[in-house]
């Protein structure tokens, strides 16, 4: 069967596109090829699915842009298919050459009414007043005509200069999609809910689009078997997010960030700290012969004493060692620590709290003559001065952060620090001064927490005080144990204090009231963490216990140090858990089991004081005068992960 050549279809350009128009419609006749210069597909309103029609340009018309913008103009019908689409004429009037249209009405239709001015649409609509329209174009007018149905020029069909838009009528009659275009598919149903991550600054948006590298669970050297795996699952997750919309498409691929590179190293971190990494020329597989690039001595089952000996070099392998930096500077015992993103903050014997910098660890500044006893515990406002004086040639800014520090005079000095001048290494100083001194206590602070509404305090006189952080007045004073309160932990409003007397008690500091007593240690306390839903505890007796803080449960206790257990820090997100000792000893401890993955002993050499870390670097102060930054991260980008 032969079927007709199908028309050609328009050149696309800036200057065209084609609307379906009704060809049932009485009121409109023109011929089926006839193409409809300047229109615009609409959506604003829904078509009818059973009224369709193509159009196809005729080789006799392809210069009609030029020919248009001369043409004279005929009169418009009262009711022209095409009224409505003010919202979309921007596009067919902003550039010089575009033509608009309009159409004659046949000799069998109604006359036409005069048109209307046109509204006032800004300063982009160019028409102040349409010129009279002349029934017929002279015969020496070039405007471009186009044939009705029958062929006939008896109803031509003309484009004027200009056209009265707020009498066209809508593309359809109905609500809905567009009429039977094939080169363009839409879906009608609505489109709702919010793109919160597009809302997001950038940063934020791709740091939460890091999180689909998930963090394994428990990295082992099974669990290193299937780093393929995991990578892949992350790798498809990431190819998801290209999917879903432009803005997520343009996160997923910011050139910026290799998903590959940053799931690889998270991984590598981990089993850094758990023990298993280890430098990929420690395995030294045989080379395979030329003759056996494909592995075909496989089938012999020379895979399988390959395998053997793979498995016996990783048995072999030491566990990955950080690498160690110290800080000196004090000239006695250093008590406490506190780090953020730039600066490591430490308390000492030597009456004075030392700011070092994170990165070089060279000191930034030393804040004295404020304590006349030994700097025992503190706190300070974390990444205060956070992208602040990163360019020497930019004016200096001011940022304040705050500062709590407790002492063996019984004294708790409030610390307002900012950033000074720069120094010879490109980094600034910081400096504070004393803002308050909070007295009251009749023992030395033995530790003290922070928080946005509060600053807790407790000390050898078995007391512990609640200060308000804004008016730094006295709100309470909390007394229940037998003897000096060590350490304490603060979360929502509840504190948790940990005695030399072998109790903890968790209070609630809104009302002074006392919600429960937690016994079980044999021994003092000596440290305390309370995050989330647990309670962490060190205690004389070599143990470390974690309780459930709403029932009082001890859930589990984990043995394996040789002395008092002095500091604790815990992280509930990584479940990992790394205490200090007095046997010189930093153990790191995966929270879910219970089991120890890391022990080092070589750290300092003699008591060890406190201790903090982040997902990258461990920081302990010691007897030893030291502070020792343990490094897992060399040779890797973490800060995303912080």
């Amino acid at each position: 069967m032969d079927f007709a050549p199908r028309p050609t279809s328009p050149s696309p350009s800036v200057d065209f596109s084609i609307i379906d128009v009704d060809l049932d419609d009485p009121e409109v006749h023109f011929s089926t090829n006839t193409p409809i210069p300047g229109a615009y597909p609409i959506t604003r309103r829904t078509m009818s699915g059973s009224r369709r029609s193509t159009f196809a340009s005729s080789s006799s018309f392809s210069g009609w842009p030029a020919a248009a913008a001369t043409s004279s103009t005929t009169t418009v019908e009262s009711q022209n298919p095409f009224k409505g689409i003010l919202p979309r004429i921007w596009d067919v009037i902003s550039s010089p050459g575009r033509a608009v249209l309009s159409f004659s009405p046949s000799a069998n239709l109604p006359a036409a009414r005069p048109p209307s001015p046109p509204p006032r649409l800004g300063s982009w609509y160019l028409a102040e007043q349409p010129p009279p329209i002349p029934s017929r174009p002279s015969a020496k007018g070039k405007a471009k005509a186009f044939f009705s149905r029958n062929g006939s020029k008896s109803d031509l069909l003309y484009l004027p200069d200009v056209i009265n838009y707020s009498d066209l009528a809508p593309l359809d009659g109905e609500e809905g999609e567009l009429i039977d275009d094939e080169a363009c598919f839409i879906d009608v149903r609505a489109i709702t809910g919010i793109d919160l991550l597009a809302l997001l600054p950038p940063e934020i948006a791709l740091h939460i689009l890091i999180m689909l590298c998930p963090l394994p669970s428990s990295p082992t050297p099974s669990h290193a078997l299937s780093v393929d795996t995991e990578q892949n699952a992350a790798r498809h997750a990431i190819l998801a997010c290209r999917a879903v919309s432009h803005t997520w498409r343009r996160l997923a691929s910011d050139n910026a960030l290799d998903w590959r590179l940053i799931y690889r190293e998270r991984l590598e971190l981990e089993r850094r700290w758990v023990g298993t990494a280890a430098p990929a020329r420690s395995i030294n597989r045989p080379p395979r012969a030329p003759t056996d690039l494909l592995g075909l001595f496989d089938l012999a089952g020379n895979n399988e004493h390959e395998e053997d000996r793979e498995m016996e070099c990783k048995e072999n392998i030491r566990p990955w060692e950080p690498v160690i930096r110290r800080m000196e500077g004090h000239t006695d015992s250093v008590y406490c620590v506190e780090f953020d993103s730039q600066y490591v903050v430490t308390g000492s014997r030597d009456r004075t709290i030392k700011v070092w910098s994170l990165k070089t660890g060279q000191a930034l500044g030393t804040f004295q003559d404020a304590h006349r006893g030994s700097v025992l515990c503190l706190k300070f406002e974390k990444d205060w001065a956070l992208g602040s004086g990163a360019d020497v040639d930019a004016e200096p800014q001011t940022p304040k952060g705050l500062l709590v520090s407790g002492s063996s005079d019984c004294s708790i000095c409030v610390w307002e620090m900012e950033l000074g001048d720069f120094l010879p290494n490109g980094e600034r100083e910081v400096r504070a001064q004393v803002r308050a001194t909070l007295e009251g206590h009749e023992g030395g602070v033995l530790d003290i927490w922070m928080d946005e509404k509060w600053i807790v305090s407790c000390s050898k006189d078995a007391s512990i005080r609640v200060w308000d952080r804004e008016s730094l007045a006295l709100s309470r004073v909390l007394r229940g144990h037998e003897g000096p309160v060590n350490a304490i932990g603060l979360q929502h409003d509840r504190v948790v204090s940990a005695s030399g007397d072998g109790k903890l008690i968790l209070w609630d500091v809104t009302n002074g009231e006392r919600i429960r007593t937690f016994e079980g240690h044999d021994r003092g306390l000596a440290c305390i963490e309370f995050k989330d839903n647990f309670i962490v505890s060190g205690s004389n007796d070599d143990k470390i216990k974690v309780w459930d803080p709403w029932t009082g449960e001890c859930l589990r206790t984990l043995t394996g140090h040789s002395g008092l257990v002095r500091a604790l820090s815990f992280d509930p997100r990584t479940g990992r858990l790394v205490s200090v000792s007095y046997d010189k000893t930093v153990k790191v401890w995966d929270f879910r089991t219970g089991k120890c993955v890391r022990d080092f002993g070589e750290v300092h050499g003699s008591h060890i004081f406190d201790v903090k870390f982040d997902a990258a670097r461990i920081v302990t102060a010691s007897h030893d005068h030291k502070i020792a930054e343990m490094d897992f991260s060399v040779g890797l980008d973490a800060s995303l992960f912080i």
